[in-house]
């Protein structure tokens, strides 16, 4: 069984312990494709690792792959302009969805009186939008891959043999976070959702976030205001979880309606809140002990997984 570890922020992280607890011996192959320009400025990470890591250089080989392939790189600015379309229309009708949540909420608050069916109605109005967006979103990738296959592209399946080369003689792999929709990119591109099926995987802040079925982006602080939205879709590793990195600085516990709404929204996934310190071992896929982490529940609390239930 594939042994999965994930991390919060790598603040007193013992990453060179986590690795030796996975009990293989050799290299790790490392993915720090979401620090995009700064890939390659790995060294303490490396370092924290145990050292001896090897790079897969994803973001690299993505750069190359779209400067070295132009008919790629033009049908791919196509799907991001089709997917920032999906997206703006998704997040019109979300931020009304949601408005329409928050008027029937205050009013049941107003007459004093608990919530009823239509709070239920309005909330199951917002899950279908979102449920709508993820299939959007998957039929995109669908229709591109089945124009653009990738494997038959020369500079892709080039990158992909040589990633794949390094990766089989490594006993685990690493993903850092940063950027996570180039990281998914990158992760997607060369197909290492495929090289990772029998080798231990330790994943940390949005590298979490990448290998989730589905990306999920939360940011109180968003000086745009964006709501909370179905942002991508992941590598699929990780099931019945969505990772929420950050989550100190991201989310204000003080609103516990919306972290309600929220919890709801992605249900019957437990949302879970990765910060410095925290941590989650999956088995099967599935984090089945969620131990001392944070989760948000439905009834809209921020607590830790014992206190859950």
């Amino acid at each position: 069984m594939r042994q999965v570890t994930l991390l919060g922020a790598l603040e007193g992280a013992d990453l060179a312990a986590e690795v030796a607890a996975f009990g293989v011996d050799g290299p790790v192959a490392l993915i720090t494709a979401g620090w995009e320009e700064g890939e390659r400025n790995d060294a303490e990470v490396d370092r924290r690792l145990g050292g001896g890591s090897r790079n897969l250089n994803l973001y690299g080989r993505r750069l190359d792959v779209l400067e070295s392939d132009a008919e790629y790189a033009d049908a791919e600015r196509l799907l991001r302009t089709q997917l920032d379309e999906l997206r703006e229309v998704y997040l019109l009708r979300l931020r009304h969805a949601l408005a329409g949540v928050d008027v029937i909420r205050r009013r049941f608050a107003e007459a004093h009186r608990p919530p009823g069916p239509e709070l239920d109605g309005a909330i199951e109005a917002v899950r279908a939008l979102d449920e709508s967006q993820a299939t959007a979103i998957g039929g995109a990738y669908e229709r591109f891959y089945a124009q653009h296959p990738p494997h038959e592209r020369a500079p892709i399946a080039r990158h992909r043999d040589e990633v794949a080369e390094i990766v089989s003689g490594c006993a685990a792999i690493a993903i850092a976070g940063g950027h996570v929709g180039v990281l998914n990119d990158c992760l997607h591109l060369c197909n290492v959702g495929a090289l990772i099926e029998d080798r231990p995987l330790l994943a940390w802040s949005s590298g979490s976030m990448a290998i989730s079925e589905r990306i999920v982006v939360i940011d109180d602080a968003d000086p745009a205001g964006r709501p909370d939205e179905i942002y991508d879709i992941g590598l699929g590793v990780a099931r019945g979880m969505v990772a929420l990195p950050a989550a100190a600085s991201r989310l204000h516990a003080h609103d516990p309606d919306r972290l309600a709404v929220f919890a709801r929204r992605c249900a019957p996934s437990v949302c879970v809140l990765f910060d410095a310190g925290d941590r989650v071992e999956l088995h099967a896929g599935r984090p089945t002990d969620l131990g001392a982490v944070g989760v948000i529940t439905r009834d809209g609390r921020m607590v830790r997984g014992a206190a859950a239930a």
